[in-house]
């Protein structure tokens, strides 16, 4: 779909990602190496392997005829080579950790450091240990989807002005929001946020998320709810056939089950039999009965089951390549099913943003976040609701006294600048009224289950017949095609089954995964990514496209190191707490979180040198640091000074020392930190409902199209007068006719 596209790519290992996106949709993508080639591709073979399939290699030390020739510039990382290289036409990506500019914009920073700072390391771990990160570089991830998404949206303003601009990629903006609008809902909450491990708080118990079985864990939560009920009754049916179902179990009214109502003692007669039943099958034993029975279980996956997966194996998810170093290896062939169709001619000149339009179907986080990457930079987009199906977001209200489908904070975070029509699609006359709004559209968004669309007559062959040229793109857990497309699950099973919960939390205690449920994070952003390639394709050929993404495999595609670590070796990579890996950018030691005085405060810190442990040893005023060759002591060591010491002021001096260090913020933190007030990420907005709420921008900046948040998340139906009325021409009677029919209800 970017076929033509030239793009340079300057980055450092940690921003390869980012080229290899480009390079999966059709780009040329031409990685400059210094002469000798680039350390990192020994160091680091399995990075290479995964992340640079498919680009060009140039060793050259004069980029500017290169650079003349690019349309698109990608660097890691704080230079000038943007103002003196650049050319007018030149879209130009700077991926920092806390952006080009700011009060933290010279800080040495790492990717711990970099999740320390985003929150989401504070929420993630055990309440008795220190915040923990994922052991793989989740901020990286985040900031180069987002630095594509960031240069796809510049390159189309470009063809319609003519310039081309810089985009600043700030990791920690890109990674705060991974928590998933906790951070702009603090000042609603006044909650900092806590850890929980494999447990979490539901109302008045303690309820288990991860549990044990014969030969590793699943994820499994004991919620009610008209999506969750079915499943639990189907286990209890399954455990009584086997003969272990307990009283507690067989008779309780499930029908009335609540889990923020139950009591921890009721919680824990449930949990007991459950627990003891996993115990005795194996990971695929229990992920076949969930496929069968329809249960909401997923498995902690390691690379080892990734690889072997029947559903990516039916996708044809993985390809070989044969690598230098490591020989043939699998990688995954692209983040997106993508097919292109023939549709109508081509346009003189693509359209600006701000001419986009978007017809959105469905709920939950992935598909909405994905749409406001385009909402956020002018595009109109429409989102298609009904009240006697509401979007489960709209119930998750602060408290049960504000429940209603217009209080949710989460819901009007991830849908601000969006328009909100009401449409019961079971009404006789409901479909023409999409489909005139599918005239209307450039892009359709839909993240209902496998099949739902066509059951309504909606499929993508349904609709582009009556707009050739349509961009359609469909998000589930696990794509529209493979014997698992209709498992039911969010993001919670999305983490385990991608193997983030696995390379997340301590390696003697149960996988945590991310804070924040990393799919639905990751997954957004590559779908804004290939709704925005479509797009470029579209404007040059007049051909629309299906795109089939699966939130699965956008995490598997991010990790796709991992898969080549354990195709070239035979060892599943596994979380290591705070450690760092054993590569290039990962020998240091130490490389952790240390606690300070107060609760639950904390620093990281990293040496990534001999220098790094001289300048630790010399602010610790401890010569005798630099004899001791046990991690567990010298983590004792430096845990016993740190404690001693106010967790601000001592990041501070040891980043004036020149270390790698900074506070681990929460949510209270981050509320007030200065960098993401210089950045303008929060935008206060009064909603009817909830009242002023402070809501996030994504985690880069257009030079010439900043983000313009100017309308909180819509109340159920708030935009039917407009929609209907003026974007359709459906004149007031013929709405009345229809409301009072039930057609927009």
């Amino acid at each position: 779909m970017l076929s033509g596209l030239r793009v340079l790519d300057l980055t450092d290992p940690e921003g390869w990602l980012a080229g290899r996106i480009l390079a999966d949709l059709g780009a040329e993508v031409v990685l400059v190496e210094p002469a000798g080639g680039h350390r990192a591709r020994a160091a680091r073979p399995y990075t290479n392997a995964a992340f640079n399939a498919g680009k060009r290699s140039v060793v050259t030390d004069d980029l500017r005829p290169l650079v003349a020739g690019a349309d698109v510039v990608l660097e890691t990382g704080i230079t000038d080579r943007y103002e003196q290289l650049a050319a007018p036409h030149t879209v130009w990506c700077a991926i920092t950790p806390f952006g080009r500019t700011g009060p933290k914009s010279g800080w040495r920073a790492s990717d711990l450091t970099v999740q320390a700072q985003s929150g989401v390391m504070f929420m993630t771990g055990d309440p008795d240990r220190a915040p923990v990160r994922c052991s793989y570089p989740t901020s990286w991830y985040h900031g180069c989807t987002d630095a594509v998404a960031g240069s796809l949206l510049a390159l189309r303003q470009r063809d319609a002005t003519g310039r081309g601009q810089l985009v600043d990629v700030s990791l920690q903006e890109a990674h705060v929001m991974a928590t998933m609008s906790r951070v702009g809902q603090y000042s609603l909450t006044e909650q900092r946020g806590a850890r929980a491990g494999a447990l979490m708080r539901q109302g008045r118990s303690i309820q288990r998320e991860i549990w044990r079985c014969a030969d590793g864990y699943v994820s499994f939560g004991l919620r009610g709810g008209p999506a969750r009920i079915p499943g639990l009754k189907r286990l209890i049916a399954w455990m009584d056939s086997e003969g272990v179902a307990t009283r507690a179990l067989l008779e309780r009214d499930w029908d009335a089950y609540s889990h923020t109502a139950v009591t921890q003692d009721e919680i824990d007669e449930i949990s007991e039999p459950i627990a003891r039943f996993f115990e005795t099958r194996t990971m695929t034993e229990l992920f076949d009965a969930a496929l069968e029975r329809g249960l909401m279980l997923a498995p902690a996956n390691t690379a080892q089951q990734i690889l072997e997966s029947r559903q990516l194996h039916a996708r044809a998810f993985f390809t070989v390549v044969d690598d230098d170093a490591l020989g043939p290896v699998p990688v995954p062939r692209s983040f997106v099913a993508a097919a292109t169709v023939p549709g109508g001619a081509p346009l003189a000149g693509a359209p600006p943003i701000g001419d986009l339009k978007v017809l959105e179907f469905g709920s939950g986080a992935a598909g909405p976040l994905a749409t406001r990457y385009l909402a956020d930079h002018g595009a109109t987009v429409v989102r298609i609701e009904s009240s006697t199906r509401p979007d489960f977001l709209r119930l998750y209200a602060l408290t049960p006294s504000q429940r209603s489908l217009d209080a949710s904070p989460m819901f009007a975070a991830f849908n601000c600048n969006k328009r909100a029509i009401t449409l019961n699609l079971k009404h006789p006359e409901a479909r023409e009224i999409v489909l005139e709004l599918v005239r209307w559209a450039d892009v359709i968004s839909e993240n209902f289950a496998p099949g739902a669309m066509a059951r309504w007559e909606l499929s993508f062959e349904d609709l582009q017949r009556e707009n050739p040229d349509l961009v359609m793109i469909s998000t589930c857990l696990n794509g529209q095609t493979g014997p698992e497309r209709d498992y039911p699950g969010f993001g919670g099973q999305g983490s385990a089954i991608s193997g983030f919960n696995h390379l997340t939390g301590w390696p003697d205690r149960e996988p945590l995964g991310p804070y924040g449920t990393i799919t639905d994070s990751l997954s957004p952003r590559y779908a804004a990514v290939a709704m925005l390639a479509a797009l470029h394709h579209r404007d040059r050929t007049g051909e629309g496209a299906r795109l089939d993404l699966s939130q699965v495999e956008c995490a598997v595609y991010s990790l796709a190191e991992t898969i080549v670590e354990y195709a070239s070796t035979g060892v599943a990579p596994a979380r290591t707490g705070n450690r760092a890996r054993d590569d290039l950018s990962n020998t240091a030691a130490p490389h952790g979180a240390f606690p300070c005085r107060g609760d639950d405060r904390w620093i990281v810190l990293a040496c990534w040198n001999d220098g790094d442990w001289e300048l630790l040893a010399r602010a610790m005023g401890d010569p005798t640091l630099r004899d001791i060759d046990d991690l567990d002591m010298l983590e004792q060591r430096i845990a016993a000074w740190t404690v001693q010491h106010d967790r601000d002021q001592l990041a501070a001096a040891l980043r004036d020392a020149g270390l790698d260090a900074a506070e681990v913020l929460d949510m209270a933190d981050l509320s007030g930190d200065p960098q993401l007030e210089h950045r303008g990420h929060f935008h206060p907005m009064t909603h009817p409902v909830i009242g002023e709420q402070r809501y996030e921008a994504l985690g880069f900046r257009l030079a010439d199209l900043p983000p313009a948040l100017t309308r909180p998340g819509p109340t159920l139906g708030r935009d039917n007068d407009e929609v209907y009325g003026e974007i359709l021409g459906m004149s007031p009677e013929r709405r009345e006719q229809l409301a009072a029919a039930g057609a927009f209800d």
